[in-house]
């Protein structure tokens, strides 16, 4: 019996992974708008029901993929800043990493660039305060700790770099991803990091 249900459970979360593979895509392709439960059901080979079980409905399916982005996006920043020397340049390639992360990816790209107007700001918030904040946080608060920048607040600090690195991605992505508005980007936001930095 018990290996009745893992088999269950397992067909369960292929088919739960399955859903979210096709939204993903479809999403980017058509918009959220024009993208419908059943198109959804439809390219996943399941009924309507089949996606209902897994998601309450096609807000909740996108916010899955939003979140996604950005747990994918700090696996990105971790492993770009594990071998930087110092916690101010680690900020500053986090940024960086963060940016190419999300960039680099299509699909990623256009869920975040429409995150706000389909899941509205405040849901895009909680999001992010589930998976970006508290690494940059830990960040802002190493730097201060050992003197690298100055007494700034950490929390108001935090979500500031946070909402730069949010506009300089849809920045990018207005710009059709385009190489110089990403170097321009990079650019800004490494001078603004540097910036925080206590001085000599």
């Amino acid at each position: 019996m018990g290996d009745v249900k893992s088999r269950r459970e397992r067909y369960a979360e292929m088919t739960r992974a399955a859903v979210l593979d096709n939204a993903r895509r479809l999403f980017a392709e058509r918009g959220f708008d024009a993208t419908s439960v059943d198109d959804i059901a439809q390219a996943t080979e399941i009924s309507k029901g089949g996606v209902y079980h897994h998601f309450a409905d096609k807000k909740e399916l996108f916010a899955e993929l939003f979140a996604d982005v950005l747990r994918t996006s700090m696996k990105t920043v971790l492993t770009a800043i594990a071998d930087m020397d110092t916690d101010l340049e680690r900020a500053v390639e986090g940024g960086r990493a963060f940016l190419r992360g999300i960039t680099a990816d299509h699909i990623a790209l256009a869920l975040f660039a429409t995150a706000n107007s389909v899941l509205g700001v405040e849901r895009v918030r909680k999001i992010d305060e589930d998976t970006v904040l508290p690494l940059v946080r830990a960040l802002m608060q190493g730097l201060r700790d050992t003197g690298q920048i100055r007494d700034v607040p950490i929390d108001a600090t935090a979500r500031l770099i946070f909402a730069l690195m949010c506009e300089a991605t849809v920045y990018i992505a207005e710009q059709g991803n385009d190489e110089l508005a990403r170097q321009d980007m990079d650019a800004a936001m490494a001078a603004f990091l540097r910036g925080l930095a206590r001085p000599a």
